[in-house]
């Protein structure tokens, strides 16, 4: 069956099981809909790498953390110390308060209750009224709260700074104390004075419990916040990934609700100059949503979370769909063009009469404009499906997504929206209308004139065409590789808000502080998970040279700028070494097999390890545990932990600490370096990785769908690649515009290669098969390319600047990276547009003389 046969069985015998069908489908489809879950975390992102599986190995066996629990902690921050009896018995009394509260309080851990420095002071003040030596005190179990405030109440101002001395340099410092991981640095600042005792800020450790839903968390963690900043003096401010998974939540739905109406008019001011047509712009908007419901719908059913990558996939189906609206709508028009304008513009499309039918112009139109539509999505989905090759699952359930939408958007603008057309338009025209209207670019005037230059100049010179596009895309090569790959959890955080927003009433953003605070913590040298970065060694840990290389890794670690200097300058670095030695210089016991085990007396054991974790075990039962692994009574992984400076970038924190890893890694034993700047690090790896095997999938993929659909439809495979060629070039002027603009790869740029394939690819196929399908009709190669580039060009005009424009607005978004993604996306728009309508004439020109695939000339 040919495609007009095919055309005129859809438009004449099949039009109403079309769209019952179709109609059905995305019924289906649409009940999906509630099971769409957001996620902004980047967990879903950091899934896969070997840094994440040794983050959760880590946690699920090494980790002072409760089970099953998510940390999250109050920072107080004052002019003043922070230090003192007052201040204690406030955080006190406030962490009661917590505990009651009906939003908090059922969140949190039972076993692990928040912890700050006043508690510790207050179990010291205890304690040693029982007389226990302070070398002896443990947080846990922790006295009634009531006895803590009581405690604080009787003491002294000398006994005051006393037990925070002992609370801070002892007891929270000791090996068996492994919550919280950072030690007393996790409740104060290292800008601790050891000697006044005094703190201008001071922490509370939470834990919640890890199966709280989303929401609840950042309520509860958004409530602490509230209460600690009313009951204490000060300010209040919570780090948490419950308040950061908020914060991105909520300025998506902040920035979506700005600039989505903007979008939104501006597409629809654009697309009625386009058609000036009411009842075409409201069936392509219907058919736009009819395609978001099938994609997100199916999104429902196969249980794909929606995350940042996903924002892309409405942009890709709104602008492919418009696309393809406009192509079909427009050939139509061409097919039955209004009285007196068959000869429009000095040309004429064709040489055939029009017919004056509604329908018959219609199949007429999907004869010519289906077989691009068909292989437009071939060749676009294929291209998105290469995502699978991804390691990053996001990243290939985006693939398998788009794919879906871009086949749903086939099915309703090449099938449903066409016949419904039919429908409105014989309804219309029955009662008196003329549906009739000129197609873009067939007018004559500015437009037809701005078609022409690249029509000329294909005509003159297309090999002066093909040199200077080689030109810019040499120079933006050569831009393309300093594109900048790095990537902080920050950069999805807002900074600040604009002015101009404030005044937009109730769609005003709300508050935004997560950065602010991870800033001030980071500042102050807290150290909490986000400073805190990891090496996880396992294998034999019980070879004689384990430690003597653990010994190496840390040396590493500590010549880094990045390590975190203590207040007594000493490097924060801990190992199982140095915790060891801290607990023989106190137990005498263990002393004498740790020094055993020491032939060459530089403080590391090297022989006899077994026995030395054995002893260490026996020594210190619960903080063993955190440093030395052991499962079926076998040593099989043991950490050193590197806690760095936070005002470092993670970037340069990840390039520091890695390094540390290699003296481990290695001779039975393997190691790797992880934490959270280390984890967000393979996470901007991964995702240039995808970018690069995506990349070289789908143009290898797309290129031999082309050339074989070329090959056997019009006989030349080649004309695939002469096809393909302005799209690769595209890549190249999006990379490097990229790099001159400062936008990095990240989680919502990375993809933008394969967009730029998936809408470049659209835009040459259209010019390609119009051309030939001109070429076929024997009026030669001049007369061919004149009908290409001002029907098919003037079609591509309408679509880039709708799709662009609307995109382009994006620009005004909270987030960074989601007005990156507005520019960039905009920009690959355009660069489709102008491959496919300034370069690729030129080499069909240079093509056609090649092959010598001119009928007429022949």
């Amino acid at each position: 069956m040919t495609p007009n046969s095919l055309a005129e069985s859809v438009v004449y015998e099949h039009r109403r099981k079309v769209v019952a069908v179709t109609l059905a489908v995305v019924f289906v489809l649409g009940l999906g809909l509630p099971g769409v879950v957001l996620d902004t975390t980047l967990e879903e992102f950091r899934g896969g790498t070997a840094e994440h599986a040794a983050d959760g190995y880590i946690t699920d066996n090494m980790s002072g953390q409760a089970a099953n629990s998510t940390g999250s902690f109050v920072v107080i921050a004052d002019d003043e110390n922070v230090l003192t009896k007052e201040r204690y018995l406030q955080q006190l009394r406030v962490q009661q308060e917590l505990r009651d509260d009906p939003v908090v309080g059922p969140t949190l851990v039972e076993d692990q209750q928040p912890l700050g420095v006043s508690n510790v002071v207050a179990i010291v003040a205890i304690r040693r009224e029982e007389g226990v030596d302070a070398q002896e005190i443990t947080v846990e179990p922790r006295p009634p709260l009531a006895e803590q405030i009581e405690a604080i109440e009787g003491l002294s101002e000398f006994e005051l700074e006393l037990y925070t001395s002992y609370a801070v340099g002892i007891v929270m410092d000791d090996v068996e104390h492994t919550w919280p991981e950072g030690g007393s640095f996790a409740t104060v600042p290292t800008s601790y004075e050891g000697n006044g005792k005094t703190a201008e800020s001071t922490a509370i450790v939470v834990s919640h419990r890890e199966s709280v839903p989303a929401e609840e968390l950042a309520r509860a963690q958004t409530r602490m916040a509230d209460i600690v900043d009313a009951e204490v003096e000060g300010d209040a401010m919570v780090l948490g990934q419950g308040v950061i998974d908020d914060e991105l939540r909520r300025s998506s739905f902040d920035s979506l609700a700005i600039v989505g109406p903007l979008a939104f008019l501006f597409v629809l001011v654009v697309l009625v100059v386009a058609y000036r047509d009411l009842y075409d712009v409201a069936l392509g908007l219907f058919g736009v949503a009819l395609v978001l419901v099938w994609t997100f719908g199916f999104m429902g059913w196969a249980r794909i979370t929606f995350n940042q990558l996903f924002v892309a996939v409405p942009v890709l189906l709104m602008g492919l769909s418009i696309d393809y609206a406009i192509h079909v709508f427009m050939r139509a028009r061409e097919e039955r063009p209004p009285d007196g304008t068959d000869d429009v513009g000095g040309f004429q499309f064709g040489d055939e009469p029009r017919s004056p039918s509604v329908r018959k112009a219609m199949a007429t139109a999907l004869g010519g404009v289906g077989a691009a539509l068909a292989l437009v999505t071939i060749t676009t989905a294929t291209g998105f499906l290469s995502n699978l090759v991804s390691g990053v699952a996001p990243v290939r359930q985006f693939g398998l997504v788009s794919a879906v939408g871009i086949v749903g958007a086939f099915v309703v603008f090449g099938l449903l929206v066409p016949i419904l057309k039919v429908e409105l338009d014989e309804r219309l025209e029955a009662r008196g209308a003329d549906r009739r209207a000129p197609a873009v670019g067939t007018e004559g005037g500015r437009l037809t004139a701005l078609l022409a230059v690249p029509l000329v100049a294909a005509r003159r010179s297309p090999k002066g065409v093909l040199a200077a596009a080689l030109v810019v895309t040499l120079v933006a090569g050569g831009g393309a590789a300093t594109v900048d790959t790095t990537f902080e959890q920050e950069d999805l955080l807002v900074e600040e808000t604009p002015e101009w927003m404030d005044g937009l009433g109730p769609l005003a953003p709300g508050n935004y502080t997560a950065q602010e605070n991870i800033a001030f913590v980071d500042r102050e040298t807290y150290i909490y998970s986000g400073t805190t970065t990891q090496i996880l060694v396992r294998g034999d840990v019980t070879a004689n040279d384990t430690l003597d290389r653990v010994q190496a890794a840390s040396d590493t670690a500590n010549r880094s700028d990045s390590v975190l200097i203590l207040p007594d300058d000493t490097n924060a670095t801990q190992s199982p070494i140095r915790v060891m030695a801290d607990l023989a210089d106190d137990d005498a016991a263990f002393n004498e097999t740790f020094t055993a085990a020491d032939t060459d007396g530089d403080g590391v054991p090297d022989r006899n390890l077994e026995a030395v974790y054995d002893a260490f075990y026996e020594a210190s039962p619960d903080g063993a545990g955190t440093w030395v692994h052991r499962e079926n009574s076998e040593y099989v992984a043991l950490r050193i932990v590197v806690p760095v400076d936070g005002t470092e970038s993670e970037p340069a924190i990840a390039e520091d600490i890695r390094p540390a890893a290699e003296p481990v890694d290695g001779e039975g034993l393997s190691a790797i370096a992880t934490g959270q700047p280390i984890m967000n690090q393979a996470v901007a790896e991964n995702l240039l990785s995808t970018v690069v095997d995506s990349l070289l999938v789908t143009l290898v993929v797309v290129l031999g769908v082309l050339m074989a659909v070329y090959r056997r439809l019009e006989g030349y495979a080649t004309l695939g690649a002469v096809t393909l060629v302005p799209v690769a070039l595209a890549v190249a002027w999006i990379t490097g515009s990229m790099a001159a603009l400062g936008i990095p790869f990240n989680v919502m740029t990375a993809l933008i290669t394969s967009f730029t394939i998936g809408l470049g690819i659209d835009y040459s196929i259209h010019v390609s098969e119009r051309y030939v399908y001109e070429l076929n009709r024997d009026i030669g190669t001049e007369a061919a390319l004149e009908n290409a580039v001002f029907g098919t060009g003037g079609a591509l005009l309408g679509s880039t600047a709708s799709t662009a424009g609307g995109i382009a607005i994006l620009g005004l978004a909270l987030l960074v990276p989601l007005q990156q993604f507005g520019i960039i996306t905009a920009l690959t728009i355009v660069y489709a547009f102008l491959g496919s309508v300034v370069v690729l004439p030129s080499l069909l020109v240079l093509w056609t003389e090649w092959a010598d695939a001119d009928p007429a000339a022949a």
